[in-house]
This record gives structure tokens, sequence and C-alpha cells, in this order.
């Protein structure tokens, strides 16, 4: 589910759907994850498409803030912060939505969330994303006790940097990046890590298992933890963006001057 369907992901499903024998079925449904009345259509759809209840549900979609409207730009009109609706309200209510349901059908179930490295750093230029991230990964781990009391495995994956339609579509977001310098995951490491901390015992619930290298997860820790590790972490141009942050904070200026 998502808004539209990237080119590389429709040529995909083609392939998928195309391919002989014929294997694994996909569906895709169009929604907007910020409406809740969609995010409940989707297990409605799940029903009566497939049957039952997902025994996977991975509430991952997400936007970065420069490729989307930012705290600096400050141009949200609805009362509310889209970044945060969809980052971090719509997982957290798709994952109510998969409970209530798992539960209903008495079936065990697993919750994939998708945090990131970004909640264990702060940065001023991406304010909301890392509020969200952090939002994530406390949702993750306060939600650790529901496989005991009612056999839902809860947990969450925090990638690094990857290479994605994110940077190479997106200008803003790709000007952080050196994508010919700075290492970026490729999505299948990312889809690696999502499959074991779902499908791996040794990954308790309540996990958050980083993936910022190539066959190097860990788990981050709650407390103590020494922060992000491996080749993708750091995107070499992020300074950079502290000059725009810098532009709207003297365009602020101006506007009291003028007020």
């Amino acid at each position: 589910m998502d808004v539209a369907l990237h080119k590389d992901a429709v040529a995909w499903i083609d392939s998928v759907s195309k391919a002989q024998p014929p294997g694994a079925k996909i569906l895709f449904y169009k929604s907007d994850v910020s409406k809740w009345a969609e995010l409940e259509k989707v297990f409605e759809v799940f029903a009566g498409t497939i049957g039952g209840v997902p025994y996977i549900v991975c509430p991952g979609a997400g936007v970065y803030e420069p490729s989307h409207n930012s705290f600096w730009k400050d141009n949200d009109t609805d009362d509310h912060y889209k970044v945060l609706d969809i980052n971090l309200l719509a997982p957290i209510k798709m994952s109510r939505i998969a409970i209530r349901r798992m539960l209903a059908a008495d079936a065990p179930g697993i919750i994939c969330c998708v945090s990131s490295i970004g909640a264990q750093k702060a940065s001023i230029v991406t304010p909301l994303y890392q509020a969200s991230k952090h939002g994530i990964s406390s949702f993750v781990r306060c939600m650790a006790d529901l496989h005991k009391l009612a056999g839902i495995r809860v947990v969450g994956v925090a990638p690094g940097i990857i290479r994605t339609p994110l940077y190479s579509d997106h200008p803003e977001a790709g000007k952080f990046v050196d994508q010919d310098k700075d290492f970026m995951l490729p999505p299948e490491e990312v889809a690696r890590g999502m499959v074991a901390v779902c499908l791996d015992p040794k990954y308790p619930p309540g996990t958050i298992l980083e993936v910022a290298d190539v066959d190097n997860w860990r788990e981050v820790m709650l407390l103590n933890d020494p922060g992000p590790q491996g080749r993708a972490i750091l995107a070499s141009k992020k300074q950079d963006a502290v000059a725009d942050v810098m532009a709207w904070i003297e365009k602020d200026k101006q506007s009291k001057t003028k007020s």
C-alpha cells in the first residue's frame, strides 16, 4: 500500500506476475496512510482477496523531511505536520488496527516497524524526521510485552542510508549525500534484516535491529548504546544543509524586522 508505485516497483511486480511457473502473489492497494480510514480499508481488502488477517504487517511508509514539507519550510496548512502523520502516527495506528484484527481472529502475528539510525542521533536539519523515528523506536520497545500477553511480536529495523529513489529522484534530499562517495545500503540488505528480526528467535520482541552495513547488523540498546555502527551512517554533505537552515533563520529575522 502506498499513494503510488515507483516505476522500478511496477517493473518488478510485472516480472513476478509473469514468472513461470507462477509463484508469489502480489497485490498493490493505493492508499494515503495519513488517512486512518484507509488503513482500516487495507485490512478489508486483504481479507477479501487473500483471506483472514496477515501474519506479518509492516507499516513502513515514510518520507524524508527535505523531500517533503519540513520544519523549517513551515508550509503545513492543516494544523498538523504531514511528516509526523506519515512517519509516526500512521505506523502506530496501523499497528493498533493489526493488533485488534489479530486478536479478534485469535491469530498470532508479527508487526515490523521501520525506524532509522536517525533515532539514535539528532540534527537541526531534519528535526521532524528524527523525532518521528525516535518515536517509532520507542513505540516498538513499548510493545515488547505484547508477545507474552497475546502472542503478537512487535519488532523494528533501523536502516542507515539506503540507495533508493528517495535520493536519486528528489534533489532536495539528494544534495545531502554524495552518491559516488558515501556508502549507501542496497535495499535488499534492509529487506534481509527485516526478515531476520521478524523470524529469527534470537531477536526478542521489542528489538530494534540496526542495519547500517552489509552482513553486519546489531541490536540497538535502550540504555548505554554506543550509537550507529557501520559504513552507511554518514552523509558527507549533510552539514551543507545547515546553510539552508541559516537561510530560513535569516528569513524569519527579516520577517520580524518588517513587522
